[in-house]
C-alpha cells in the first residue's frame, strides 16, 4: 500500500475508447491531453438485483470510482447494485480523489474511505450509499480506520508524517479532526532512532492501543503504537526491529497482531516477509516469516478464523498461515489470472477481504498504469477484483468493472508516463465487504476483529 505522491499525480479526466457500460448514474465527460487529442468516455448504467446477503465495495482510484456488488439471485455470478462517481459528489473535486482505501464502523453502518491525493476522508452511510461527510485529513490520506468504540477515526497521513484523530458522533453524523501525532516531531518516535518513514496502515489491538506501520519504503519500515485514551505514542520500534511497512492485522480473539514487510526486486533482490508482535508482552515473537514471494502486502483472515491468507503484490501470490501457530501451512500459486516471469506481464494483487458465509475470498487486481506503489511491483494486467474459492485456493471469477480492452493502447501507453497529462484507466486497491444478513462465523469479523 505505499504511495508514491508523485506519480501520476496531475493527470486529468477519465477515458475510454468507446462506450463502457457500468451499473450506477449516467455522466459524460472528456477532457484532451496537452497535444489537444481529445478523450471521450461515455457510462451508461444499467443497476442489477443481488440476492441481499453482503455486497462488496471496491475502490477505482484510478477513476475515482467506487462500484458495489452483491452476489448474484440464485447465485448466478456478481451483480453491480450500485456505482458511485465521486468526481459527481457535491463539493468533491472533479479529478484526482484517489479513493484508496476503505473500512467500515463497528456496525458496519458506516464506511471510511482515505483519500490519498484528494488529502480527505469521506464518509458514507452504508444503507443508502450516501456520503455524510467530507473531512480535511491531510495530504496523503493513506488509511482511515474507525476505533473499537467507533468515537474516532484515525486517518495515515503520509505526507503529513502525521497520525490524525477525527472525533465521530455516529448518531449526529457530525465529525471534527480533534488532534493528530506529528511523527517527526514526537520524542518517542524519535528517541527510538526512527528519522524518516510516514505512517502507512494500522489497526486496533485488545489492550486499546493502535499499531501503525511507517513506510511507504521497506527501507522506512518501522512500527509506531498509539494509546487510544490519550492518543500518545506509547512505543515507536526501529527498522531494525520492525521493517514493516504495510499491512496491520490483529489476531481473533488474541493478543497477537500481524505485520508485513514488502520490497519489490527492482529495488535489490526484493522482500517478502510477516512479522507477529505480542502486544501484550511487548515484544517480537515472529521475526521476518517469509510470504514465499516478492512484495508482501495485503492478508485477511477467513471467518473461521482458522486461516490468514498473505499475499504478494509483485509475484501474484502467497501463503496461507496458521493462526495458532504462525507457520506457513500452505501457497497459493495466484491471486490475479494473469501469469508471466515478466512482473510488466502478471497481475498485481493488493488487498483482499473475505465473504461473510467463508465461500470466497475477494482481492483487488491493480490495473496497467497504478496510481500508488513501486510501479514495478504494482503494475498489473486485469484490474479488477479476483475472487478465489477459499476451499480450494482457485479463481472462479473475475470482476472487470472497467475492462481494459475498452482503452485504447495509447491512452494506457500515455497514463502510463509520469510525465505526461493524460488519461487515467482502472486501478483497483482498496475493498471491503459489508454483511446485509447474519451469518454465522468463528469470529467477530466486525473490524477491527
Amino acid at each position: 500500500m505505499q504511495l508514491d505522491q508523485t506519480r501520476r499525480r496531475f493527470l486529468a479526466g477519465s477515458v475510454t475508447a468507446g462506450v463502457v457500460a457500468v451499473a450506477g448514474c449516467t455522466g459524460d465527460g472528456e477532457d484532451e491531453d496537452e497535444d489537444g487529442v481529445e478523450f471521450d468516455y461515455d457510462i451508461d448504467p444499467g443497476l442489477e438485483e443481488g440476492d441481499g446477503s453482503y455486497e462488496l465495495w471496491a475502490l477505482d482510484q484510478g477513476r475515482d470510482d467506487i462500484f458495489v456488488y452483491e452476489p448474484g439471485v440464485d447465485g448466478d455470478g456478481f451483480a453491480l447494485t450500485n456505482y458511485l462517481d465521486l468526481n459527481d459528489l457535491e463539493g468533491i473535486p472533479e479529478e484526482n480523489v484517489v479513493p484508496h482505501m476503505l473500512d467500515y464502523s463497528s456496525d458496519y453502518e458506516y464506511a471510511a474511505v482515505a483519500c490519498t491525493a484528494g488529502g480527505r476522508t469521506l464518509v458514507f452511510r452504508t444503507e443508502d450509499h450516501e456520503l455524510v461527510a467530507d473531512i480535511d485529513t491531510g495530504d496523503g490520506s493513506h488509511m482511515a480506520a474507525f476505533s473499537p468504540e467507533d468515537d474516532y477515526i484515525h486517518v495515515d497521513a503520509i505526507n503529513e508524517s502525521a497520525i490524525v484523530r477525527v472525533d465521530t458522533d455516529l448518531e449526529n453524523e457530525t465529525f471534527e479532526v480533534v488532534d493528530e501525532i506529528d511523527l517527526r516531531e514526537n520524542e518517542t518516535v524519535l528517541e527510538a532512532g526512527i528519522e524518516s518513514g510516514d505512517p502507512i496502515c494500522h489497526q486496533y489491538a485488545p489492550d486499546g492501543r493502535s499499531l501503525h506501520t511507517l513506510g511507504p519504503s521497506y527501507h522506512d519500515g518501522a512500527l509506531v503504537i498509539v494509546d487510544h485514551d490519550d492518543f500518545s505514542v506509547d512505543r515507536a520500534i526501529p527498522h531494525e526491529t520492525l521493517p514493516t511497512n504495510c499491512g496491520t492485522m490483529p489476531q481473533p480473539n488474541g493478543d497477537d497482531f500481524y505485520l508485513t514487510a514488502g520490497l519489490p526486486s527492482s529495488d535489490e533482490d526484493g522482500v517478502g516477509e510477516y512479522y507477529v508482535y505480542d502486544t501484550d508482552a511487548d515484544e517480537v515473537v515472529v521475526d521476518g516469516e517469509s510470504t514465499a514471494g516478492v512484495d508482501a502486502h495485503g492478508f485477511w483472515f477467513t471467518p473461521d478464523g482458522e486461516e490468514l491468507w498473505v499475499l504478494n503484490r509483485e509475484t501474484n501470490d502467497g501463503v496461507v498461515v496458521d493462526p495458532e501457530t504462525h507457520d506457513v501451512v500452505e501457497t497459493i500459486d495466484e491471486f490475479g489470472p494473469a501469469t508471466s516471469a515478466d512482473p510488466s506481464e502478471r497481475d498485481a494483487p493488493d488487498i483482499m477481504w473475505a465473504s461473510p458465509d467463508g465461500e470466497y475470498m475477494f482481492v483487488t487486481l491493480r490495473g496497467p498504469a497504478p496510481l500508488s506503489g513501486d510501479p514495478h511491483a504494482s503494475t498489473g494486467v486485469t484490474p479488477g477484483i479476483s475472487v478465489l474459492d477459499v476451499d480450494s485456493r482457485e479463481i472462479v471469477d473475475v470482476i472487470e468493472p472497467y475492462p481494459i480492452d475498452e482503452f485504447d493502447d495509447d491512452h494506457v501507453e500515455l497514463a502510463q508516463d509520469p510525465e505526461e497529462d493524460g488519461p487515467r484507466v482502472p486501478d483497483f486497491h482498496g475493498i471491503g465487504v459489508r454483511p446485509l444478513e447474519e451469518f454465522e462465523t468463528g469470529i467477530d469479523t466486525s473490524p477491527p476483529f
